[in-house]
């Protein structure tokens, strides 16, 4: 009950803004809802959470880090060595590290190459690569591999987003057609029950026989069915269409008995202006937008692979600044250093050359994809403008037929009044009217299920 009414203070709230009517629940209205409230739009939301959190962990590819080791050994109460170094190394986006560290060392036994002055050495550390790793290396293939999964999240965004969309306004239609199904069946209804107090009481009077009465009665029973299917078929759309209503909350809202669709054509046409594209490239559609993005994936693990054909030739310099023993002051000299090289060769690279031949494979794929799909959009948005056309053509004459039915129809009652018709016949040119209405509504119907397909893609351009 809370959920009912929690519906008709937002509508309240939005629809005399708009100067709508309270018993409407109009299409734009019901969209904004889905977006404002429905949790599978907050699910896909949080995708620019996410995006920001890989943003975040891309950059923290330059984290700098703080190391510190420390090693001793005591046996027999001998003090064999204390060794303790401690540095902190900044990546750069260059093929370039630097590091700063203080190291200090003493022992008995401490190794030669470990001995430094009593308060230590302070060093320096550039770490250049000249051959792998220059152009492109592990440090930039996570920066910019976490900007495209940021955007790999909001590709996926756009894609839930849309499907709910599209859902939700399916949903919206089919609810739209089982209500005015309603109404038709039980105005039908109205009418024949009106017909048939006639009926008896021409009986009654002796105007007519009893056999017209059975056969009104008849009538009369095959409507009940109709109104009685329709009721059945306008609960279950009104239930799915409760599942894409929440409140602020996230508790699912259940429209009121006296919420009603907008009109049929008003619908149809609403939908329209939703739906219309000026100038449509599909190009930028989201699920073309996801197969580049796993493209650009792949051509960058490739970049990154392919540094390993290099040879790796990595320079390494220190600069030492020696603090000396206690009493003596600091000293920094040019011939204080430590320099290091280091080389490989990749021999065979078999391996690696699998991986570039794998992603190599399966971008060609991707790539047979995006022309299929592309071609798919395009075709498809063509149809689609092509049976429009044809279904607008069909409610024309739809209308027309129902308007030559009445006219029969309203021929057969003069007939019939003059008793120079039967029940019969009446029955048959109703049956016609209803039939035609039917045929309106459902017709209609299908027209907004196309033009909302037309809105799908349209989503996919903006």
């Amino acid at each position: 009950m809370k959920a009912i009414t929690t519906l008709i203070i937002i509508l309240l709230c939005t629809l005399p803004r708009l100067g709508w009517t309270i018993d409407t629940l109009y299409l734009s209205t019901y969209v904004d809802m889905v977006l404002l409230n429905h949790p599978l739009i907050e699910k896909a939301n949080l995708n620019d959470e996410i995006q920001a959190a890989y943003a975040l962990k891309g950059r923290g590819a330059l984290d700098p880090k703080i190391k510190s080791d420390y090693l001793t050994k005591d046996f027999k109460d001998t003090d064999y060595f204390n060794i303790w170094d401690t540095k902190a190394t900044i990546p750069t986006k260059l093929p370039v590290d630097f590091a700063v560290g203080y190291e200090r060392n003493n022992g008995d036994f401490l190794n030669a190459e470990n001995n430094v002055p009593g308060r230590g050495l302070i060093y320096g550390t550039i770490n250049l690569s000249v051959l792998r790793g220059l152009l492109f290396d592990q440090t930039r293939f996570d920066i910019q591999n976490a900007e495209l999964n940021g955007v790999k999240s909001q590709i996926d965004r756009e894609i839930m987003v849309r499907e709910i969309l599209f859902q939700a306004i399916s949903t919206y239609l089919l609810w739209s057609q089982s209500y005015y199904h309603i109404e038709l069946q039980s105005n039908f209804l109205d009418l024949i029950n009106e017909r048939h107090i006639n009926i008896v009481e021409l009986y009654i009077n002796g105007d007519k026989p009893a056999i017209d009465t059975l056969e009104s009665r008849l009538n009369i029973n095959s409507a009940e069915k109709l109104l009685l299917d329709a009721q059945g078929t306008f609960i279950k759309t009104s239930q799915q269409l409760n599942l894409f209503l929440w409140d602020e909350e996230g508790n699912p809202l259940e429209l009121n008995d006296e919420i009603y669709p907008e009109s049929l054509p008003d619908l149809t046409r609403d939908l329209y202006e939703m739906a219309l594209m000026a100038d449509p490239i599909f190009d930028e559609d989201p699920l073309i937008r996801k197969v580049d993005n796993s493209i650009d994936m792949l051509n960058l693990e490739n970049r990154l692979q392919k540094e390993q054909f290099k040879p790796q030739l990595d320079l390494k310099y220190n600069t030492l600044l020696n603090l000396a023993d206690r009493g003596s002051a600091a000293s920094f000299s040019l011939n204080d250093y430590k320099y290091g090289v280091t080389f490989m060769m990749p021999i065979l690279n078999r391996k690696t050359k699998g991986e570039v031949r794998l992603n190599e494979a399966i971008i060609d794929q991707n790539n047979l994809d995006r022309t299929h799909y592309l071609a798919t959009l395009e075709t498809k948005y063509d149809a689609l403008l092509d049976i429009y056309e044809v279904q607008s053509d069909q409610l024309i004459t739809i209308e027309e037929k129902i308007q030559n039915s009445t006219l029969l129809y309203e021929a057969e009652v003069l007939k019939f009044g003059i008793g120079e018709s039967s029940i019969f016949l009446l029955n048959q040119r109703e049956r016609k009217i209803l039939e035609a209405n039917i045929d309106l509504i459902s017709t209609t119907w299908k027209l907004g299920n196309l033009i909302n397909e037309l809105y799908y893609l349209k989503l996919g351009q903006e």
